[in-house]
């Protein structure tokens, strides 16, 4: 049985001289959960952002992180100036995934609810208990 908390709430990216990032997160994790032969397994996919990517584009702002263990998989988040709101968007090969927020706790929350998907590069980790 696959169970799928959200993991965390992520910390503000912070960079020195560069405060206009702090709109977004340091990291973003996804984890699920499933049993294998009775022993409870953890799946962790973390996302590091690609501050190169930064973006203005009217009111939106928009960074790239990418899967830690596989580049091709990314993230994007969009931040929008006026609404204080977020989106994300989580490219997993063709597998797309999407979560709003009116703001940085109620996005996070949906965002990494999504857990992991089908074929998306992890880490796996017995789970003691």
């Amino acid at each position: 049985m696959l169970k799928t908390p959200y993991a965390f709430i992520p910390k503000r990216l912070e960079v020195e001289g560069r405060p206009e990032l702090e709109n977004f997160p340091f990291n973003v994790m996804f984890q699920s959960f499933t049993e294998k032969k009775d022993k409870l397994i953890s799946g962790t996919a973390l996302y590091e952002p690609d501050i190169e990517s930064y973006e203005i584009e009217d009111k939106e702002i928009q960074m790239t992180y990418r899967n830690k263990f596989c580049h091709n998989q990314f993230l994007i988040i969009v931040y929008n100036e006026d609404k204080k709101s977020y989106k994300g968007y989580k490219y997993i090969g063709k597998d797309r995934s999407y979560a709003v927020g009116e703001n940085w706790q109620q996005f996070f929350i949906h965002f990494t609810m999504i857990g992991l998907l089908f074929g998306e590069a992890c880490e796996f980790k017995e789970v003691s208990g």
